[in-house]
């Protein structure tokens, strides 16, 4: 079976922020792929110019790694290189895991703010202020996205 994202022959890429064990994070400044059958590493991102940990999970599409960093950006990376993409900057930190869908990524972040990018070049298509911080991971259905803000709201978009 081919991963359908890399056309690997491996039957899964396994991309999250550095861990000590299989079932808990460091939460390091770096994001690793591993080959979960060969057990292993087969790239490593590290920013260089920033050093906070990334405590979203990771999201795949069109050959693409998304996840958002304590450093307030999205980071974009080739998923089968990790050879960094494109990056975006929000006014907050970004513990909201990304979701795709639609060409659109959707990802929320701890200034009060929901983002829809652009999948293929990181610019910002719109942006909703909630007013509270958004840290849960964006829902997306039938059109439609969902958040929670800190504060109880439901926002559906769509």
């Amino acid at each position: 079976m081919k991963d359908a994202q890399t056309k690997s022959k491996n039957e899964l890429l396994r991309v999250q922020g550095s861990f000590s064990s299989s079932s808990s994070k460091s939460f390091n400044n770096e994001v690793m792929a591993l080959d979960l059958q060969s057990k292993k590493l087969l790239w490593k991102y590290t920013p260089k110019d920033r050093q906070f940990p990334f405590y979203s999970s990771a999201a795949i599409a069109d050959a693409k790694v998304l996840l958002g960093g304590r450093d307030k950006m999205v980071h974009a990376l080739e998923a089968k290189t990790g050879k960094p993409l494109w990056t975006f900057t929000t006014r907050a930190r970004v513990d909201s895991s990304p979701a795709i869908a639609g060409g659109r990524v959707f990802v929320g972040s701890n200034d009060g703010r929901v983002y829809g990018l652009d999948l293929a070049s990181g610019k910002n298509v719109w942006e909703y202020e909630a007013a509270s911080p958004v840290t849960s991971s964006p829902a997306v259905a039938k059109g439609k996205v969902v958040v929670a803000t800190a504060d109880g709201q439901v926002i559906c978009f769509g």
